[in-house]
């Protein structure tokens, strides 16, 4: 078993059984996207019942008291053992099945626990306890019809009891059965229409189910039921920014940030959403709050610098990734975006330097030599760009974008031009309507003589992407071919008010020549 399996079962036994100490290791319990109370009547109701002791012969009462001590002390194994010999002389016994398993669980031995709480169900098909451990297991198991046909028989004896309920609802949501989770949560809050926790968990559902606006107003009740629930201004917040509402979102992001200053995630939040409001001076205002809360924070000098690199404050940016070099976390990351920062100056060596230093920390990052290919391709070598861009390929043979750079390249040169059809079409599979992809083909079939098609993608490129020098230098070349030299001169013409090109300007002062 696990860890998480073991953290998960821990939670259940300490919660709803009253039991201390759990043999697992975990420091901490797993926790799904829904909220709830681990409260509820059926607690009170067990602990009385424990409190009375179980109806088992006088020898059989001794042996189970002393496997409740050794429970009490963390001794597991004991308390097993005590178990057992309680069983020997009460095999009838369901509540004696019942402990056994629970310190099954506790010595993460599963599977004997799973047997032993089947056994205590058949005992006693009442005995909420057992299923409700078995369902638990079930569920750290992933075993999820099991565990709610366990939630279920549950709930046909206790239909009100919370604890099951949610707990039912949590597993409709894992097995993604968001329909009826949903259901069992609109029956709650209707049940529960003061609880913010109720709203709260439902709002969450609906937006797992893309019912935007139904979460959002479950949240804002759960928001206006508890004015200082951070989890609902939190996601509030997110889904305000998810659909565009950037004030909305920044509303209850600012009112996280007052309930709990300490938050960093929330300075994070703010300031990318200050970054795309175009509030540069306070994007920049959270990342250094939280830089002085905590220095250390690598993402945070990470985004940082993106903001300074969206600025062309490139220098800044540097500094910025230099600052966090020194912490020795993510220096692969770090390496990266000062490759784009040198790249950005002009300085081409800087650059592949960088990331060669970031393919040294993690070899297997297919980006890493996707980038250190397209550098060395701007700065002529040819040759060494292809080996990286096909590296990059072997780790990720979908990268639709290290495909069409490599076919593209192959066009240009003129060679391997079936394999660079291939390659670019392969590409536009992933991203159809991508310009640039387009565009490559078109050259593709240019340099295999296949004029007309060429004619045609090239002009479906220009009219994905708009004016662009190397499209029209493309389009007239590919006019030329096909008869339309008047299109030919008027395309090379607007690639020169695009961007001034000595090649582009020979072409265009030849045909010149030639048609006067």
């Amino acid at each position: 078993m696990t860890l998480k399996h073991s953290a998960i079962l821990c939670m259940g036994l300490f919660f709803f059984f009253g039991i201390q100490g759990c043999a697992s290791t975990a420091k901490a319990v797993p926790k799904t996207s829904i909220h709830r109370s681990p409260t509820h009547k059926k607690d009170i109701l067990n602990i009385a019942k424990r409190r009375q002791g179980p109806s088992v012969s006088t020898k059989a009462h001794a042996h189970y008291s002393m496997g409740m001590i050794y429970d009490n002390e963390g001794k597991s194994e004991l308390a097993v053992e005590e178990y057992l010999k309680a069983i020997s002389f009460d095999p009838g016994s369901a509540a004696l099945y019942y402990r056994l398993g629970a310190s099954y669980v506790k010595l993460g031995r599963v599977d004997k626990s799973v047997d032993v709480l089947q056994k205590a169900i058949q005992l006693d098909k009442q005995d909420t306890r057992a299923r409700f451990l078995l369902a638990l297991i079930y569920t750290s198991q992933k075993k999820y019809d099991e565990a709610t046909r366990e939630y279920e028989e549950i709930l046909k004896s206790e239909p009100d009891d919370l604890g099951t309920l949610t707990s039912l609802a949590d597993l409709y949501i894992l097995g993604q059965d968001l329909d009826r989770a949903i259901k069992v949560y609109e029956n709650l809050v209707q049940e529960k229409k003061n609880s913010p926790l109720m709203h709260f968990n439902l709002g969450i559902v609906y937006a797992r189910a893309a019912r935007v606006n139904e979460a959002i107003g479950e949240l804002k009740k759960a928001a206006e039921l508890d004015p200082d629930y951070l989890e609902a201004h939190m996601a509030l917040a997110v889904l305000f920014e998810m659909g565009g509402k950037k004030e909305d979102a920044l509303a209850h992001y600012e009112r996280a940030l007052a309930l709990d200053p300490t938050n960093t995630k929330v300075y994070h939040q703010l300031g990318q959403l200050y970054f795309q409001m175009n509030d540069v001076p306070k994007a920049i205002g959270q990342y250094e709050i939280l830089l002085k809360r905590d220095p250390e924070d690598v993402a945070a000098y990470i985004e940082l610098s993106y903001v300074y690199i969206a600025n062309s404050r490139i220098d800044e940016a540097i500094d910025v990734l230099k600052k966090a070099l020194g912490l020795e976390e993510r220096a692969e990351d770090i390496r990266l975006a000062l490759a784009f920062c040198y790249s950005e100056k002009g300085d081409k060596e800087a650059a592949a330097e960088e990331y060669r230093q970031s393919i040294a920390i993690d070899p297997l990052n297919p980006k890493a030599y996707f980038y250190l290919g397209a550098t060395l391709e701007e700065a002529g070598r040819r040759d060494e760009a292809v080996s990286h861009i096909k590296r990059s390929l072997e780790l990720d043979p979908e990268d639709p974008e290290a495909l069409n750079y490599l076919g593209y390249i192959y066009a240009e040169d003129g060679r391997n031009l079936d394999e660079a059809d291939r390659m670019i079409k392969k590409a536009l599979e992933i991203s159809p309507d991508n310009g640039a992809y387009i565009d490559s083909l078109g050259w593709v079939y240019f340099q295999k003589g296949m004029f007309e098609e060429a004619k045609i993608e090239l002009e479906k490129a220009r009219s994905i992407i708009g004016d662009d020098p190397v499209i029209y230098d493309h389009l007239g070349d590919a006019y030329l071919k096909t008869g339309f030299i008047d299109k030919a001169k008027e395309a090379w013409k607007k690639s020169l008010e695009l961007k001034q090109d000595d090649k582009v300007k020979t072409k265009l002062e030849t045909i010149l020549k030639e048609t006067k």
